[in-house]
């Protein structure tokens, strides 16, 4: 593996109308600023914010920090990652955000981003990628799995403690996700499979959880989930706090036995959406 710390390799591409350029983060003032766009996104009391001396360290030794800038030298989102190895000793990098401005964002620039990191990862040697995001966040499901085409591989319990911001009052379950690089976006087939759960709605409207069973052995399995435990938590913290578990007896159960979650089948009217995993799936 060869990696030049500092190398500068630049992307140019349109958004929305507008020049936008992807390539490292360089000098004291643009580390600043992806500092202060992690403030502006996830406040100052949420767990997920990178300091600049990390950004760094690691842009120094063999990470990444991306940034797309507009005509202006405005930071509109970046990615940061590091170097890590696998337990089989495989090198990878290690994805620990992606942050999009306000005005950036349903653009696709976090596509783009992450686009451009899997190409910078696989040019300096790299063929794996990963990340953790918070598996009762639909969104962030969809464009992990479906968009992107990750695969969530393990279900990490109460990753980073009980949470702020965001993360409010819940304990932070994330979903390691692997990626593949060099990686070409293909539209997964999440046909098929048996159903190890439901969910029924109360009086005010809110998904509860229903019966499920963890002794299906099918070789693909439904798990339906709500869309968003954060909107949940702002109205009832304790049917926020029994997803929590729920998810973490059924997905961490599943992926615990082999499974790996594919996709998220997203439906009309308002009924739940269902992760699609797959026995052995990568």
């Amino acid at each position: 593996m060869t990696i030049t710390p500092g190398t500068t390799e630049v992307e140019k591409i349109t958004l929305g109308g507008e020049a936008i350029v992807l390539r490292r983060v360089q000098g004291h003032d643009e580390y600043t600023a992806c500092e202060d766009l992690q403030r502006r996104i996830w406040g100052e009391e949420d767990i997920a914010r990178v300091p600049l001396l990390d950004m760094v360290t690691a842009q120094e030794n063999g990470g990444f920090v991306l940034g797309a800038f507009t005509s202006d030298g405005d930071l509109a989102g970046f990615v940061f990652s590091f170097p890590g190895v696998t337990e089989h000793d495989e090198v990878k990098q290690c994805s620990v955000l992606a942050a999009v401005a306000p005005e950036y964002q349903n653009l696709g620039l976090g596509f783009r981003l992450k686009q451009y990191q899997a190409h910078l990862a696989a040019q300096h040697g790299f063929r794996l990628i990963t990340w953790t995001f918070d598996p009762l966040s639909g969104r962030n499901v969809v464009f992990n799995l479906n968009k992107l085409g990750a695969v969530g591989v393990e279900y990490v319990v109460n990753a980073y403690g009980v949470g702020q911001g965001l993360n409010a009052g819940l304990e932070t379950d994330r979903l390691l996700v692997a990626w593949h690089v060099p990686h070409v976006p293909r539209q997964r087939d999440l046909g098929g499979g048996t159903p190890v759960n439901d969910i029924r709605f109360s009086r005010n409207d809110l998904p509860v959880p229903a019966w499920s069973t963890t002794e299906c052995d099918d070789h693909t399995v439904l798990l339906k989930v709500p869309w968003d435990v954060y909107a949940i938590s702002s109205r009832d913290k304790e049917l926020a706090i029994s997803w929590r578990h729920t998810s973490r007896d059924l997905l961490g159960g599943y992926l615990g036995r082999g499974y790996r979650a594919v996709g998220l089948r997203v439906h009309e009217r308002g009924a739940p959406p269902t992760y699609v995993l797959r026995r052995g799936a990568l």
